[in-house]
């Protein structure tokens, strides 16, 4: 997708979130109510195809897109599984399998899963914690190894599962997983390393804590020349200038911290996403902070909307590999790499071979 299409796209999608991703259909999902005539407009829009190929029937975007899209949906806090319908809809078109239409959750193995295909591809066993709307999907995404040692991608009927309705910090489903001998509905091996998945998620979730970092900023910002206090707005007094100024600061790293996670993906490197990932979750809590303090008591309201944000920061730092989880990961790459390995991979920002 070249850059004015994918401006257009954003454009559009932007339109519809700002106008139909209100606060009240967000406190509704949190509530237990799936906004269905939100989901139809979205899925109209083609946005869960945003990287699935033109001859299956998609926008024939690419990786960097569904991330552009992640950080903007996260921005006006999209209570539905876009991110993880349409990473679900990219690798089910990577592998040739067919879209089976509404929203999906994403199962991918991590380091501490036990998710694993029979031999053949057409049974799968394991849990996964944490996966988010796993109970409001009728079909989940499933990547991991077989015990072929082959890695396939798979499509698995939600009531195949047996899934423990689980709610994150955020209201949003984030649920348990399991699976004993669960029957697929089509699979295929696809040419991916075994925790590829995972670092996918890490991406995506890196985007979405961007996305949310920004409305976060302006949210303060906002508030701050609007709030005014011994005769004048406090956004003029220098102590709410100095938190500004450091929320910013926060907010242009997770950012530029996310931009370099999609380029390292769409190349088919892990090193920036494991980067991202960490600095994203290690100051996730400094950019919830801070927001709450310049707003005061009523950042911390459930009647104002900062809290859609914050939330979300606190479950998507955690979401696909912690904060130290990703730093342990980034030292044993760069230990295994040597020391004449150290300056090539930091310049290079991708793992030693």
């Amino acid at each position: 997708m070249d850059r004015e299409t994918r401006s257009m796209l954003l454009e559009t999608a932007g339109r519809l979130f700002a106008d139909k991703s209100t606060k009240d259909v967000v406190n509704g999902l949190e509530k237990g109510q799936w906004p269905e005539a939100l989901w139809q407009s979205v899925e109209e829009m083609g946005l869960p195809a945003v990287a699935v190929s033109e001859s299956a029937g998609g926008a024939g975007g690419a990786l960097s897109d569904l991330l552009a899209l992640a950080k903007l949906a996260a921005y006006y806090a999209l209570p539905l599984p876009l991110v993880d319908t349409a990473m679900a809809a990219m690798l089910l078109d990577l592998a040739g399998l067919a879209q089976p239409g509404g929203p999906m959750a994403l199962v991918v193995a991590g380091p501490s899963t036990s998710l694993r295909f029979a031999s053949g591809g057409q049974n799968v066993s394991g849990s996964v914690r944490n996966v988010a709307f796993a109970s409001m999907v009728p079909n989940l995404l499933v990547l991991a190894s077989g015990q072929d040692g082959k890695v396939r991608v798979a499509l698995v009927p939600a009531g195949a599962a047996a899934i423990d309705k689980k709610r994150g910090h955020s209201g949003e489903p984030s649920d348990t997983v399991a699976f004993d001998s669960a029957p697929v509905s089509g699979s295929a091996v696809v040419d991916l390393k075994p925790l590829r998945g995972f670092e996918l998620g890490a991406a995506a979730r890196t985007s979405q804590m961007a996305g949310a970092a920004k409305r976060i900023l302006d949210l303060a910002v906002t508030y701050a020349k609007e709030r005014v206090q011994f005769g004048r707005p406090i956004g003029n007094f220098q102590a709410i200038q100095q938190l500004l100024a450091e929320l910013a600061s926060y907010v242009a790293a997770i950012s530029a911290a996310a931009d370099a996670a999609a380029r390292d993906a769409e190349e088919g490197g892990a090193f920036s996403i494991a980067a991202a990932k960490t600095q994203a979750a290690g100051i996730a809590h400094k950019v919830a902070g801070i927001a709450h303090q310049c707003m005061g008591a009523m950042g911390f309201t459930q009647e104002h909307v900062l809290h859609h944000y914050t939330r979300r920061l606190w479950v998507w730092r955690s979401d696909f590999g912690s904060d130290v989880y990703w730093a342990r990961r980034l030292g044993e790459e760069i230990v295994k790499g040597g020391s004449d390995a150290l300056w090539p991979t930091l310049i290079e920002s991708k793992f030693a071979a």
